[in-house]
């Protein structure tokens, strides 16, 4: 591991309302670079299957049905295939660019931000329908999860803060907080979201429309996602490694705690996590690699080991049925991609 987390963390887990002497202040945007994938080498002999896909993609999810979804650039949109093949079933339009995307519920909608026209979408997996357009979404909304009592909470990246949305419309938003926020978890009635400037992890109560916790964890991160009902995990993409944290509720008070740390050499950026066989899948952009590791023990993780994967691996799902692996191509100067890895093909199959 090149570099720990923040000395802060191991003095105390910081609570809302804890003193501000004990936590650096948000940097200001125009003054602190956010953590970036590294630009992968041309990757040399990906396994699996891999499919040319039609726009440059980024986010990828796949629903119980088998059906997949990917936001694509250039051609902006959102391209449903076949989590099995690859084939493409169609095509869906949007008005800006898609960054990261998530499901609603297990066979969607798909949560679509849109981050050129500062509208968030949901969109049926079953026929590509718009289910609700939500407009004014903050300044470049780049990620978005829906809590367990159904509030979407998205990230306002240019803005700082989340919005809170429901049945298309947007609730409230709060201000930063997170200077820039990027990636997002749901952990149960909370969403976790990173801010890629390195001020560490924002929890927010989705019914409630409030902050509840706030951390200084690892160095600059940026993707995030759910291990399981208590825990999320962060990329600390400039830090190098893969940082677990419960979310827990104990008398009216809401923590954030890292309870362990996984090596990622490499920018470590996409993230999924496989439920039912408790594998987290994360890709190392600066190599081409796909790293796999045992969170059967959140608070003890266990590498199994790492696959080649397509040039410049910025995204990655799971198959819920199958347990394969689906990972995008986003290497602007190549032919965008899918790549499918199947579940005899990953370590530990």
């Amino acid at each position: 591991m090149r570099v720990r987390l923040a000395a802060a963390l191991t003095a105390c887990v910081l609570l809302v309302g804890c003193s501000t002497d004990t936590v650096d202040e948000p940097a200001s945007p125009a003054t602190t670079p956010a953590a970036e994938p590294a630009q992968a080498p041309e990757s040399k002999d990906p396994i699996g299957t891999v499919v040319p896909l039609p726009g440059a993609p980024e986010g990828v999810v796949v629903g119980t049905s088998g059906i997949a979804a990917a936001g694509v650039r250039e051609p902006d949109g959102v391209v449903l295939f076949d989590a099995a093949t690859g084939v493409v079933r169609q095509m869906v339009p949007t008005t800006g660019a898609p960054r990261h995307l998530s499901l609603g519920g297990p066979d969607g909608p798909v949560l679509v931000p849109l981050e050129g026209s500062d509208e968030l979408l949901e969109v049926s997996l079953a026929d590509g329908a718009i289910l609700s357009t939500a407009t004014g979404v903050g300044r470049q909304p780049h990620d978005a999860v829906s809590t367990s009592d159904g509030t979407i909470v998205a990230t306002n990246e240019m803005g700082g803060g989340v919005i809170f949305l429901r049945d298309g419309l947007v609730l409230s938003e709060l201000p930063p907080g997170p200077v820039q926020p990027g990636g997002v978890a749901a952990v149960g009635p909370y969403a976790a979201v990173a801010d890629v400037q390195g001020n560490g992890v924002w929890v927010y109560d989705g019914m409630a429309q409030r902050e509840v916790a706030r951390a200084p964890i690892g160095v600059k991160l940026t993707h995030a996602v759910t291990v399981d009902e208590m825990t999320a995990g962060f990329a600390d993409t400039d830090g190098g490694t893969v940082l677990v944290a419960s979310v827990e509720s104990a008398g009216g008070n809401v923590q954030i705690r890292q309870i362990s740390s996984i090596d990622a050499p490499g920018n470590p950026y996409g993230l999924a996590v496989d439920r039912d066989r408790r594998l987290l899948f994360v890709t190392l952009t600066a190599s081409n690699l796909l790293r796999v590791v045992d969170v059967s023990n959140p608070a003890a993780p266990r590498p199994l080991g790492d696959v080649p994967t397509v040039t410049q691996a910025n995204s990655v799902a799971v198959d819920p049925r199958t347990g394969n692996v689906v990972v995008t191509g986003s290497d602007p100067g190549a032919t965008s991609s899918i790549q499918i890895i199947t579940r005899a093909e990953l370590p530990g199959g």
